[in-house]
């Protein structure tokens, strides 16, 4: 056999080895560019919330009988780099415990606990992966703080 021969038979070889791989690789990378930007969408509605309880805490707002829409249009700040649907609630329970279903809609008095929730209905943009992920993913965020003592507790 010549040496002529042999190299003539490998011809094409690293394009048929591309072909096999390239769909492999192309899936893998859209993969991660989506659990990415899902990762993304969560650390943004995670720290929306974490800013709207660190501010109902403070109790701006109490004076003016303003604190809830002042805590919704914080949290809503931070979602600002998010399209699409967002809830943002804020509940409240009369102590330090929150056991049971709280206030919802109240941010609670002095030494009070509340609790800012955003819920994001997150898109995958990937149709490539629509039979990995659903239509719509819904992401949650919340924390929860205990409110400063503005007035005496208890009052």
């Amino acid at each position: 056999m010549s040496k002529r021969n042999f190299t003539d038979r490998r011809r094409g070889v690293s394009s048929v080895e591309f072909a096999l791989v390239m769909p492999l690789l192309f899936v893998l990378t859209m993969g991660l560019i989506e659990f990415g930007s899902l990762f993304y969408s969560w650390l943004t509605i995670q720290k929306a919330a974490q800013s709207g309880a660190r501010f109902a805490s403070t109790g701006q707002g109490e004076e003016e009988g303003t604190r809830v829409s002042q805590i919704i249009s914080v949290t809503e700040n931070g979602l600002a780099v998010l399209s699409g649907e967002k809830e943002v609630t804020v509940t409240s329970w009369p102590s330090t415990n929150a056991n049971g279903s709280g206030s919802e809609g109240s941010a609670g008095g002095p030494c009070q606990l509340v609790e800012v929730a955003v819920v994001y209905a997150y898109h995958p943009f990937t149709p490539f992966l629509s039979g990995v992920f659903p239509e719509v993913i819904e992401l949650t965020g919340q924390d929860r703080k205990l409110n400063e003592p503005w007035k005496p507790c208890g009052d």
